[in-house]
């Protein structure tokens, strides 16, 4: 399946988590259809229930509490990143300086700049 094309695409959008799954076969727009009706915390609860059904209810060593917002940063700075048309809205829509977003771009690696 050929990933789709988006009508907004970010100045990283070849970083599109949604054309990536589409292309891996793991989502589908039926899918992310479903998936945008729920809350974000319903998204994070599902998805703990159904590793922890895989896993026998074992979801130990792995920290979760502590580990948390770093997943969850880092899942936001992509995402912003591969929607926002350039570095200004990026920093827009994340409430932080650009200073800030040129450091995160050097942690995960992002090489593209608008």
């Amino acid at each position: 399946m050929k990933p789709r094309k988006s009508d907004s695409q970010g100045f990283c959008a070849d970083l599109s988590l949604s054309d990536k799954l589409r292309t891996e076969e793991k989502s589908n727009e039926a899918f992310e259809i479903m998936l945008s009706a729920l809350t974000l915390e319903e998204i994070i609860g599902l998805k703990l229930e159904c590793s922890s059904r895989l896993t026998s209810g074992k979801l130990y060593g792995f920290n979760l509490w502590s580990n948390t917002v770093a997943i969850v940063k880092e899942a936001l700075f992509n995402s912003v990143i591969s929607i926002a048309s350039t570095n200004k809205e990026a920093v827009r829509i994340l409430g932080i300086t650009e200073e800030t977003l040129t450091t995160l771009k050097k942690k995960y690696n992002i090489k593209k700049t608008t």
